[in-house]
């Protein structure tokens, strides 16, 4: 499945020489889509880790297709979901000693339920987390990997929320 996906480059560090290989991978997008009553997660299987994790609705991006469609394509296959406007928020390597793809991590607000539209590998629950619930998500490790807690943690700055001394805590912004 990785044959032709494996690129091995020389590199030459302080008079040492090997060869490092990494990953040619597809960019991903990411979408943080808020509703009413909180944030859209979905929560699927991830067989390298043995378990179902909380993540925000995402995907590998086609050949040719612009990050914002395929974020509004991936918000709307996972969750049914479709995205207004879409602000971009960041873009990261999530792993840059195993690929170069990057990270396009977008933020809608109050996108419209239409249907789901899962490919045939994916077992999906959509699940609304209350802002106040998305701390223990990124605490307890139930929303762990890279773009999900990354874009969690944007939100919550965004609303107010901010770490100090290793917990969440709100400030005026968080309050209605």
């Amino acid at each position: 499945m990785l044959r032709n996906r494996i690129r091995r480059v020389p590199v030459t560090v302080r008079g040492t020489h090997y060869v490092h290989e990494y990953l040619v991978l597809p960019d991903v997008c990411a979408v943080i889509a808020e509703v009413p009553n909180g944030v859209v997660l979905v929560e699927q299987f991830r067989p390298a880790l043995g378990r179902r994790i909380l993540e925000l609705p995402a995907g590998r991006l086609r050949r040719g297709e612009e990050p914002v469609e395929g974020a509004r394509r991936e918000l709307a296959e996972e969750t049914g979901y479709k995205a207004g406007d879409m602000r971009l928020l960041a873009r990261f390597y999530p792993s840059v000693g195993l690929s170069r793809h990057k990270v396009h991590l977008y933020y809608t607000v109050h996108p419209t339920l239409g249907e789901t539209n899962w490919d045939a590998t994916e077992e999906i629950e959509v699940k609304i987390i209350p802002v106040d619930q998305v701390p223990n998500l990124l605490i307890e490790g139930r929303a762990a990997d890279a773009k999900t807690h990354m874009g969690l943690v944007y939100f919550l700055n965004a609303r107010g929320w901010v770490m100090q001394r290793g917990r969440w805590r709100t400030t005026d912004l968080a309050r209605p």
